[in-house]
C-alpha cells in the first residue's frame, strides 16, 4: 500500500470515524491529563513535603521538575520504540505503572526516593504520548485535528485547575498529610486504567494502514528534517519553563510574602490554567491559516510574559485574580502548537508520534530547567521574587515560534 493510499485511508475516510471516536479520544485525554495533574500540582504539596523531608529550595525545584527530566533524555528514544505497539495497550500499561509510581512517592522517606519515583513517573508520561498521536491518526479526520487539540486543551484546563483547587481541600481533609493525597491519586489512576481497559478501542480500519515496517533510523532522520517541529519546540520550551516555575513557587511566594493563603493561591493558579482550556477551543476554530496561527502565538507570548511578571509585582489578591484570568486565556495557543506535526505534508503515522515526542522533549527541557533554575536563583540571589521575574520573560519564545511559522502551510 502506497503512502498516498495510507493517508487517504486514515485521514479522509469519514465512515471509520464514527461518533465513538470522541469516546475513545476523550477517555485517553482524561487518562493522560491526570498524569499532568499529578506532575503540575506538586507546588501545593511542596510546603508540606519540604517540612516533612527538610528540602532546600534547589531540591524543591528539582523535585518539581523531576517528571520532565526523563522527557529530556528519553522521550524521542522511547517514542521510537513504543510507537510500534497498539495505542490501547500502551495507554493501559503506562496508566497502571503511573499509579504504582505515585504510591512509591507516597511511601518515600527521603529526597532521593521521592525524586527517583517522580523521575520514573515522568517516563510513564512520555511513553504514553505516542499513543495520543496514533489514536488521533486512527480516529480523527484531518480537518478535525485542531479541534481534537482544543478538546485536549479543554480537559487539561478543567482537570489541572480542578486539581489545584482540590489539592488544599484534600490536604486539609487528611490533616496536612501529603502522603494520603498521593495515595488517593494512585487509586484514581487504577480506576482510570480499568475504565480505559473496558472502553478504549483501536480503529480496525486504520490499523491496516500501520507503517510498523519503517526503519526507526529512517523515521528519526525524516523527523529531524521537519523544521516546523523545531519551531514548535522552541515556542514550547520557553512557555513551559515559566509555567513550571510559577506552578512550583507561586504558592510559596503568595504564602510567605503576600500573606495569601494556600487555598487562595490555588484559586489564582487555577484561574491561569482553566481559561486556556476554553480559549484553546476558540483559537482552534479561528486558526484557519498559518498567518492566523502565527498571530495568535506571537500575541500569546507577549501576554503570558507580561502577566507572569505582573504577578511578582502586585500583591492585591483581586488584581492577581484578574491577571491570572488574562494569562489563562493566552494559554489557548497550546493546541495550535502541539498539533503542528499533524499538518506536515506527507508525514506518516509513526513519524507523527516521533515528531510530537521531539516537540514535547523540547517542552520538557523548559519544564525541567524552569523550577530548578528558579530554586538555584533564589539561593544565589536571596530573593524568590527576583528569580520569578527572570523566568517571566521566557514565554517570549512563543513570539519567535509564531514568527518562524508564519509562512508554514497549515493543512486542512
Amino acid at each position: 500500500m502506497s503512502d498516498r493510499q495510507v493517508e487517504s485511508l486514515i485521514t479522509t475516510n469519514q465512515e471509520k470515524s464514527s461518533s465513538y471516536r470522541w469516546v475513545v479520544y476523550g477517555l485517553f485525554v482524561i487518562c493522560n491529563t491526570f498524569g499532568f495533574l499529578v506532575a503540575n500540582t506538586i507546588g501545593i504539596l511542596l510546603p508540606s513535603i519540604t517540612a516533612d523531608l527538610n528540602l532546600s529550595p534547589t531540591q524543591q525545584g528539582m523535585l518539581s521538575s523531576a517528571p520532565y527530566w526523563a522527557n529530556v533524555v528519553l522521550m524521542i528514544i522511547i517514542a521510537l520504540w513504543v510507537s510500534q505497539f497498539p495505542p490501547k495497550i500502551l495507554a493501559l500499561v503506562t496508566v497502571l505503572l503511573g499509579g504504582v509510581l505515585v504510591l512509591m512517592q507516597a511511601w518515600s522517606q527521603s529526597f532521593i526516593a521521592i525524586f527517583v519515583a517522580r523521575l520514573l513517573f515522568g517516563v510513564t508520561m512520555i511513553a504514553r504520548e505516542p499513543a495520543r498521536a496514533l489514536l488521533i491518526r486512527q480516529w480523527i479526520p484531518q480537518n478535525q485535528v485542531n479541534h481534537a487539540g482544543g478538546i485536549s486543551n479543554l480537559f487539561f484546563g478543567i482537570m489541572v485547575s480542578g486539581g489545584v483547587l482540590m489539592m488544599p481541600v484534600l490536604l486539609n481533609y487528611f490533616g496536612g498529610n501529603w502522603r494520603n493525597v498521593m495515595i488517593t491519586f494512585a487509586f484514581i489512576f487504577f480506576a482510570l486504567a480499568l475504565v480505559w481497559g473496558i472502553f478504549g478501542k483501536e480503529n480496525p480500519i486504520a490499523q491496516e494502514a500501520s507503517d510498523k515496517s519503517t526503519n526507526e533510523v529512517e523515521i528519526f532522520k525524516r523527523v529531524l528534517s521537519f523544521k516546523d517541529v523545531w519551531f514548535a519546540g522552541i515556542g514550547f520550551m520557553g512557555a513551559l519553563m515559566s509555567f513550571a516555575s510559577f506552578n512550583s513557587f507561586l504558592p510559596t511566594l503568595f504564602v510567605d510574602f503576600y500573606d495569601i493563603s494556600l487555598s487562595k493561591s490555588g484559586l489564582i493558579i487555577a484561574l491561569y490554567i482553566l481559561p486556556g482550556g476554553f480559549s484553546g477551543l476558540t483559537f482552534g476554530l479561528l486558526s484557519k491559516s498559518s498567518r492566523s496561527r502565527s498571530g495568535i502565538l506571537m500575541i500569546s507570548g507577549i501576554i503570558i510574559s507580561m502577566s507572569f511578571l505582573s504577578m511578582t509585582l502586585i500583591d492585591s489578591y483581586h488584581l492577581l485574580i484578574g491577571i491570572a484570568i488574562i494569562n489563562g486565556i493566552a494559554w489557548g495557543f497550546f493546541p495550535l502548537l502541539f498539533m503542528v506535526p499533524f499538518h506536515i505534508k506527507n508525514i506518516r503515522p509513526r513519524e507523527i508520534a516521533v515528531s510530537s515526542a521531539t516537540v514535547m522533549t523540547m517542552a520538557a527541557v523548559g519544564s525541567s530547567i524552569g523550577p530548578t533554575l528558579t530554586g538555584f536563583l533564589q539561593e544565589s540571589l536571596g530573593s524568590l521574587e527576583i528569580s520569578l521575574r527572570f523566568m517571566a520573560f521566557s514565554p517570549l519564545t512563543l513570539f519567535i515560534a509564531g514568527f518562524l511559522l508564519r509562512k508554514t502551510p497549515q493543512s486542512n
